[in-house]
């Protein structure tokens, strides 16, 4: 699956272009650990609410991978059907579940995002 080297956004084979960053879609992203190696962690439905995510786990030292899964990544699919996976590395999945539910609490996140 493609990846965006700007947002780090993983996207389906048929899409060539991050719809965000405007920029080529690459092959691999540089080796932090594998893609496989991250474990799947939240889902939210809108990319807005993911760069929220992804700017909380940054901050405090944690490497995030975005599966992108929508059909039209452009369109936000919503409720159960939210397709934007956030993905963190095994060693740091407890820490980033505590940081997760800490922004929930203090209204950092809405409360559409969900733990996988």
């Amino acid at each position: 699956m493609p990846f965006c080297p700007e947002c780090t956004y993983e996207y389906k084979e048929s899409v060539k272009t991050c719809p965000e960053c405007k920029v080529d879609l690459i092959e691999k992203l540089p080796e932090v650990g594998t893609t496989e190696d991250y474990i799947e962690l939240y889902m939210v439905s809108n990319r807005m609410e993911a760069d929220v995510v992804i700017s909380l786990l940054t901050e405090h030292g944690i490497s995030v991978l975005v599966r992108d899964l929508r059909s039209f990544p452009v369109l936000p699919d919503f409720g159960r059907r939210a397709r934007l996976r956030i993905a963190v590395i095994p060693e740091k999945v407890e820490e980033a579940r505590k940081l997760l539910q800490e922004g929930r609490e203090d209204g950092a996140l809405t409360s559409q995002g969900r733990f996988l």
